[in-house]
């Protein structure tokens, strides 16, 4: 089916009490887990890549955002479940709107090296153009910590201030709302404890849907009570990855390298391709996680006339 807008997916789920899932994929193995999950689980998803990533200038070879645009397009306008399609978390605006003319129907700006000021400055041309354009923007407000899983340390964070929220919104135009509450990037090996509180008055406040990042990171349970008071869309990406690293790792410890059919494990689809056992691993883990968001079986639960554009 066509791609839906997010709003449209995001509405449904604030109006049902569940949250989509961005499930982040960086490869075509990746965003096929999330596809075969999405549509085993009966729930509308999220699909996209990260923009930061893509755009990283020491990267050995330059990537084509519309090469990424096309593989989400062609994937999820073949998905039975509703969709959209995501370049997340650019700090390049040229890369962005190189994303909205390539078929991304969602973008959202990396505003960690920008003040509020230029952040609203940013936000509210990325939403005019996208809205010319039959698109829509995310936006993220507040900071949140990162983790790194080599040194064990965390940056610090600033959250989410909810009168800030209401006027960055109003200024902008923006359609979703990234929001600092405690949740925490890239962190793995613990939890981080959300302030449900600072949510509940965020989504008292704050007219668009409020979007979780950080969703590895957060225990099952004040997930589904964020859920319950308001978030509307969680981002999950460093689980996704050290599954299918987990996937692989595991997959060569158990043969001996030297012996393997190479066809067999790149090639064929079999039960010998490594890259099937990664994806596979990746869609058990995404469709756990749909459980836990409230989404699974909402995707029949849609309005008959079609939503999408």
């Amino acid at each position: 089916m066509p791609l839906y807008p997010m709003s449209t997916l995001l509405s449904h789920a604030r109006q049902h009490r569940y949250a989509v899932g961005y499930f982040e994929a960086w490869n075509l193995e990746s965003v096929l887990a999330v596809k075969d999950a999405a549509e085993e689980m009966d729930s509308p998803a999220i699909i996209g890549f990260n923009g930061g990533f893509m755009g990283n200038p020491a990267r050995r070879v330059r990537e084509e955002v519309r090469h990424y645009a096309a593989l989400g397009r062609a994937i999820a306008e073949a998905s039975l479940v509703p969709m959209s399609l995501i370049l997340n978390e650019a700090g390049d605006v040229e890369l962005l709107v190189d994303g909205l003319r390539a078929g991304f129907n969602v973008v959202m700006h990396d505003h960690e090296r920008c003040s509020v000021e230029e952040s609203v400055e940013i936000n509210r041309y990325l939403a005019a153009t996208a809205h010319g354009m039959g698109a829509e923007v995310e936006a993220e407000l507040g900071e949140l910590p990162a983790a790194d899983a080599r040194t064990h340390t965390m940056t610090g964070g600033r959250v989410t201030d909810p009168q800030e929220a209401v006027r960055f919104v109003e200024q902008t135009g923006v359609d979703a709302l990234a929001v600092a509450v405690g949740n925490v990037h890239m962190l793995e090996g613990r939890k981080a404890s959300l302030d449900l509180g600072l949510v509940a008055q965020l989504a008292a406040g704050v007219p668009v849907p409020l979007v979780l990042h950080g969703g590895t990171g957060i225990d099952d349970d004040e997930l589904r009570e964020a859920i319950r008071i308001g978030i509307a869309k969680i981002n999950v990406g460093t689980v996704l990855r050290r599954t299918f690293i987990n996937s692989l790792r595991s997959y060569f410890q158990e043969r001996e390298v030297d012996a393997l059919d190479l066809n067999e494990v790149t090639s064929t689809g079999g039960r010998d391709d490594m890259l099937v056992a990664a994806r596979e691993a990746m869609a058990r883990k995404i469709a756990r996680l749909v459980k836990v968001f409230g989404s699974a079986g909402m995707a029949s639960r849609y309005p008959a006339p079609a939503r999408a554009r």
